[in-house]
């Protein structure tokens, strides 16, 4: 009786165990905008998860499902640890849907390009002539495709300063899929402005100097921009965040995956709190009542 009763148990326990707590389930978060890029993406993430359960001499299998940035569905999965223990996303989702996925989760962690918080640019052609925002109007913007965040910072900006939307400015706009080509359209006279990380922006003169010769920078943000923000569901089983903690901070994730981050222009993993990224939420929670008051004015 008292071996059915221990068998009835395990059977229990068996069946309500969530295959969660035993792996590594991440969502990732990618643009569906250029298929080229979002293979790439895929590539890079795959080989680091088959990597990583190498590390963990495969104690824990790393599960990875791409989520294109237009399904929604995926963010109850999370927060109610129904398919993923973890969640890697643009900044701009993350900020969309702060209050649910800071609720639910536990471990935050952030990727980025060298640095550990990135500084936008407005860029100007310099035979546009503008020399302020009031003189974006009937200028033709540049955009890129893959990071929301350039075009709020540049309509916070607008709202802030002229109380207009940048979109009620411009001439027109264009969007391009890569940054380079933000600045190479600047260059060769296809538009009169843009918007940019200072790094990359950097970077892109190092190899052509010449760059500086037709484009300027008007404005600069603050240094709180991040390219993605990784996080665990507070569910998770401390085994699995630990084993994830010690390899991001001794500098094992990093200096194994170095050169296969740098696909992506990526550098750095590191652990990251709610306070080190208050600034770029008050930023957004800025920039959300700007876009409030401007939309009831105009109601």
């Amino acid at each position: 009786m008292i071996k059915k009763f221990i068998s009835l148990i395990f059977l229990i326990n068996f069946l309500n165990a969530n295959p969660l707590d035993e792996s590594y389930s991440f969502a990732v978060n990618i643009n569906n905008y250029n298929k080229v890029y979002q293979n790439k993406i895929k590539s890079v993430i795959t080989r680091i998860s088959k990597e990583f359960e190498n590390l963990h001499d495969k104690k824990h299998i790393v599960n990875v499902s791409f989520i294109d940035n237009s399904k929604s569905d995926f963010l109850n999965s999370y927060v109610n640890y129904l398919k993923f223990n973890g969640l890697v996303s643009y900044t701009s989702y993350y900020l969309r849907n702060k209050e649910a996925l800071k609720k639910a989760s536990k471990y935050f962690f952030t990727f980025d390009h060298n640095q550990e918080f990135q500084q936008y640019i407005l860029l100007v052609n310099k035979k546009a002539n503008i020399k302020s925002l009031k003189d974006l109007k009937g200028k033709r913007f540049v955009s890129f495709i893959a990071n929301n965040n350039y075009n709020d910072w540049l309509d916070y900006l607008t709202l802030k300063g002229l109380k207009q939307t940048y979109k009620n400015l411009i001439k027109k706009e264009n969007k391009v899929q890569k940054d380079s080509t933000l600045v190479l359209d600047l260059y060769f006279d296809k538009a009169d402005f843009t918007v940019i990380r200072k790094s990359i922006f950097e970077d892109i003169v190092s190899l052509n100097p010449a760059i500086l010769k037709k484009v300027s920078i008007i404005k600069e943000s603050e240094p709180i921009f991040l390219y993605g923000i990784g996080m665990f569901h507070k569910n998770t089983p401390k085994k699995i965040i630990e084993g994830f903690d010690l390899i991001v901070r001794d500098g094992t994730f990093n200096n194994s995956y170095q050169q296969v981050l740098k696909v992506l222009g990526n550098t750095k993993i590191k652990k990251t709190s709610f306070n080190d990224i208050k600034k770029l939420e008050d930023f957004y929670d800025e920039y959300m009542e700007l876009k409030r008051a401007y939309n009831d004015k105009n109601k």
